[in-house]
C-alpha cells in the first residue's frame, strides 16, 4: 500500500515521523561526504527534490536530539564512513526561494531578513565561551539585519566552529533565484556584486567550512557572484556521475505504481512524466508523479507547470524571433543541434545561452551529445508531453502578439510546410476569430488570410482574384526578386476539411493557376489547397 502522499512537505524530519512517502535519496549525503569537494553545486530543474534532499542532509549533519531513527533504514546508515559524520557539524541553512520580487534594496532586505531568522534559530550554538566580543558584535549586526555582505558567511562559520569545536556545514536552496530576479527586474549588477562579497568570503579558504552545498537551476557564470571562487565542484545534469540524487528513476516510479496498484499506467505515466536524462540516468519529474498518485482515476495532466515560475522562459522565447524555425521543429516533435554552455551569462542571454537556459531549466531534454575541444554540442528535444503544453502555451503567446507569428507564417509559406501552415492558421483562428464573424465565410476567411500576408508586401507582390490560367485563382504571391519562393493559395469553406483541401490543391494544378508564376521562372513554387470550417482549417501542399 502506497503511503500518505504529503504534498507540498519538503522537511524530511517531518516527511519521515508522519510516514509519509519518502522515495530513498539519502545516498545523496554519501556522495557530499565521499567526493570530499569543499564546496559543492548541484543546479537542476525545479521540483526535482532538491529542498527535500538539503533537508534530509540538514538533519542527517546537525547536532542536537538523536535522529537515528529517521534514518536507520535508509541507504545512507549502511557507509560506516558516512554514519561517523553524523549530527557531528553545525549547519547554516539558507534558502532564497522568496528573494524575487521588487527593486534591489527590497531584495537585499530579505536576504538579510533570512540571515537574522537563521541566527536567531543558531541561538546559543554562536554563544560559546570561546567567541570573541569582536565576533559577537558581527553576529549581533547579522541578527538587527545591519551587516554588509562582506563577512556575513564567514563570520556565522567561525562562530559556530570557536563554540563547537567542529567544521561546518553550510547549505544554500536556490542560490540563483536572486540573479534570475535580478536579471528580470533591471538590478542585475547590484545583486551579482552583493553576492560575490557574500560568497567569496564564506565559501573560499573558510577553515571552519567542512561542506558548502548549493542548489538551484543554473550553473551561473563564473564572472558574475562567484568571481574568484576556484573551489567549487559542479556536478551538473550533464556530468558522469552514475548515481543521479535529483528526480525518480524508472525502478522507482514502477515500485510506486506498484503500491498504488496502477502498474498498468505505467506507459500513459512515461509519455507525460519521464524523458529526463540527468547524469546519464533517465528521470521522471517527482513532483508530477507525486501529484499523480494522489489522484486514482484521474488523466495525467501538467502538475509540474502549474507550479513552476515560466516568467523568464516565456520571455526568453517571445524575444527570439531568429530560433522560429528551430522552435518550429522542436513543436512538431523535431530536435535542434545546438552548443550547450553550462555556465550562464546572464549578462548577455541570446543566441545559444537560450537553450542552455531551456536545457537547465528542465524545458528541453539532451537526445544526444559529444564534446570537442571543451565544447559541449547537443541534440534537443522537448522531454515530454507536460512539457510540450508550455510550449503550446508560450506558442499562443507569440501568436497573441503578433511579430513572431507572422514570421512563423512566412516561413511555412516559403518553405512549403503545410503541416505547420494549417498549426498556425488553426491557433489563429482559434484566439482571434469569433463565430460572429462568419455571416459571410467565403469573404471573410479570404480577408483573414489576406489580412496576415500584408507584410509579405516587402519582398512579395500579393495579389488576390487574378485571372490565371484557366480561371480565378484566391491568391498568387509573386517575388520581387529572382530566387525567392512563389506560392498560389487556394480557398474552400465546408464541412469535410480534408477533401476540400485536397480539391482545392488539385484545383490549382488542374486550371494552371500557377502559370504566370512559371511562365516568370519563378522556382520553387509553393502551391497550397485550404479548407475552413468555422474555427477549423485544413491545408494540404504540393
Amino acid at each position: 500500500m502506497l503511503p500518505p502522499i504529503l504534498l507540498g512537505k519538503s522537511d524530511f524530519k517531518g516527511i519521515r515521523q508522519q510516514g509519509g512517502l519518502y522515495v530513498d535519496k539519502s545516498g545523496f549525503a554519501i556522495e557530499v561526504i565521499r567526493r570530499y569537494a569543499e564546496v559543492q553545486m548541484y543546479p537542476r530543474p525545479r521540483r526535482f527534490g532538491k529542498t527535500t534532499n538539503l533537508s534530509m542532509l540538514r538533519y542527517f549533519f546537525e547536532p542536537g536530539e538523536d535522529l537515528s531513527a529517521l534514518f536507520s533504514d535508509l541507504k545512507v546508515w549502511q557507509d560506516p564512513l558516512v554514519r561517523a559524520e553524523f549530527q557531528k557539524h553545525p549547519v547554516i541553512w539558507l534558502s532564497f526561494k522568496d528573494v524575487k520580487h521588487g527593486p534591489w534594496e527590497v531584495c537585499e532586505q530579505v536576504v538579510k531578513d533570512i540571515l537574522a531568522a537563521e541566527v536567531r534559530r543558531l541561538g546559543k550554538q554562536l554563544e560559546g565561551p570561546l567567541v570573541n566580543e569582536a565576533l559577537k558584535v558581527r553576529i549581533q549586526q547579522i541578527a538587527d539585519g545591519k551587516a554588509g555582505p562582506a563577512r556575513l558567511l564567514l563570520d556565522l562559520c567561525e562562530a559556530l566552529y570557536v563554540s563547537s569545536g567542529q567544521s561546518v556545514v553550510v547549505l544554500i536552496d536556490e542560490y540563483d533565484t536572486p540573479l534570475l530576479n535580478a536579471y528580470e527586474k533591471g538590478h542585475y549588477a547590484q545583486a551579482a556584486e552583493w553576492f560575490r562579497m557574500f560568497f567569496g568570503s564564506g565559501l573560499k579558504d573558510n577553515p571552519a567550512l567542512y561542506r558548502g552545498v548549493l542548489t538551484g537551476i543554473l550553473r551561473v557564470a563564473k564572472e558574475s557572484m562567484f568571481s574568484g571562487l576556484n573551489n567549487i565542484a559542479v556536478y551538473s545534469m550533464l556530468g558522469s556521475e552514475e548515481n543521479e540524487p535529483f528526480g525518480f528513476t524508472e525502478p522507482e516510479v514502477q515500485a510506486l505504481l506498484q503500491l498504488a496498484g496502477r502498474e498498468a499506467e505505467l506507459p500513459e505515466v512515461r509519455r507525460w512524466y519521464n524523458g529526463y536524462v540527468f547524469c546519464n540516468t533517465t528521470v521522471y519529474n517527482p513532483w508530477s508523479i507525486t501529484v499523480f498518485l494522489r489522484k486514482p482515476g484521474e488523466a495525467p495532466q501538467p502538475h509540474w507547470l502549474n507550479t513552476s515560475d515560466n516568467a523568464l522562459v516565456r520571455q526568453l522565447l517571445l524575444g527570439q524571433t531568429e530560433l522560429s524555425s528551430d522552435i518550429e521543429r522542436l513543436l512538431t516533435g523535431g530536435s535542434v543541434e545546438v552548443v550547450i554552455d553550462e555556465n550562464v551569462t546572464l549578462r548577455n542571454l541570446g543566441g545559444d545561452a537560450v537553450w542552455s537556459l531551456l536545457l537547465l531549466s528542465g524545458y528541453l531534454k539532451v537526445m544526444e551529445r559529444r564534446t570537442k575541444v571543451g565544447k559541449i554540442t547537443a541534440k534537443l528535444t522537448i522531454p515530454n508531453e507536460e512539457v510540450r503544453i508550455l510550449w503550446e502555451d508560450s506558442f499562443r503567446d507569440w501568436l497573441y502578439h503578433g511579430n513572431l507569428p507572422k514570421k512563423f507564417l512566412y516561413q511555412a509559406l516559403l518553405g512549403g510546410d503545410a503541416e505547420v501552415l494549417e498549426a498556425l492558421l488553426g491557433k489563429l483562428l482559434l484566439t482571434h476569430v469569433s463565430s460572429h464573424d462568419l455571416g459571410r465565410p467565403e469573404v471573410f476567411y479570404h480577408a483573414f488570410v489576406l489580412g496576415l500576408l500584408v507584410d509579405m508586401e516587402e519582398s512579395h507582390a500579393v495579389r488576390s482574384n487574378r485571372e490565371v490560367g484557366y480561371g480565378r485563382t484566391d491568391v498568387v504571391i509573386t517575388p520581387k526578386k529572382a530566387g525567392q519562393p512563389g506560392i498560389v493559395l487556394e480557398f474552400k469553406q465546408g464541412e469535410n476539411l480534408a477533401p476540400l483541401a485536397e480539391a482545392a490543391l488539385r484545383q490549382i494544378i488542374d486550371k494552371k493557376y500557377d502559370y504566370e508564376l512559371e511562365k516568370a521562372g519563378v522556382t520553387p513554387i509553393r502551391r497550397f489547397g485550404i479548407a475552413f470550417s468555422g474555427k477549423g482549417v485544413a491545408v494540404r501542399g504540393g
